[in-house]
């Protein structure tokens, strides 16, 4: 009898393209085409990321025990959300790209699970894929706050540059004090 883990090892690459382009999907249309075409990672970054990153969250979930993910695919998911972090995403369509994995599985794999009786694995692989997307809303989070930072950083810069001007601009013409 397969197992998931079997059957996710036979379709990897199936699993993966599939994957990819439903996270590229979430983006408009135009740019999801152009990033689908792939070509060369430095005209192409962001779905070169994708790519990369959903190569790395689906070999971990390979190897994962338990329902916390690893450090290394942290990593890469850590990649992915601080590029969706700073697009026009709200949280749920930054994070909901790990969901995503759940229907590729379903989808490629499901003629053969529905005759193999997997349904525990299954689960297993789900309640794991739900550990990851709390850990990717955690640090889309993490990355929200320290853009609005660098945001508020670069405001009170600009007040004082504006104030600066201001005294400059007051002092001219004005000497000292009236004799």
């Amino acid at each position: 009898m397969d197992t998931v883990k079997e059957l996710m090892a036979a379709n990897r690459e199936a699993i993966v393209k599939y994957w990819h382009d439903l996270v590229l999907d979430t983006y408009p249309e135009e740019t999801a085409k152009l990033w689908k075409k792939g070509g060369d990672p430095m005209q192409n970054p962001v779905a070169h990321r994708v790519r990369q990153g959903v190569s790395a969250v689906f070999d971990s979930l390979m190897t994962q025990a338990g329902t916390e993910p690893g450090e290394e695919v942290l990593t890469f998911l850590d990649e992915i959300i601080r590029v969706r972090a700073v697009q026009n995403f709200s949280p749920s369509g930054a994070v909901g790209f790990i969901f995503l994995l759940k229907k590729a599985v379903r989808e490629i794999l499901w003629p053969r699970l529905s005759t193999k009786g997997a349904w525990a694995e299954l689960l297993a692989l789900e309640s794991r894929i739900d550990g990851l997307a709390l850990a990717c809303l955690d640090m889309y989070a993490k990355c929200r706050e320290t853009l609005y930072g660098i945001k508020v950083e670069e405001l009170k810069k600009q007040q004082h540059m504006l104030l600066r001007r201001a005294q400059l601009i007051v002092g001219i013409g004005e000497g000292g004090p009236a004799e």
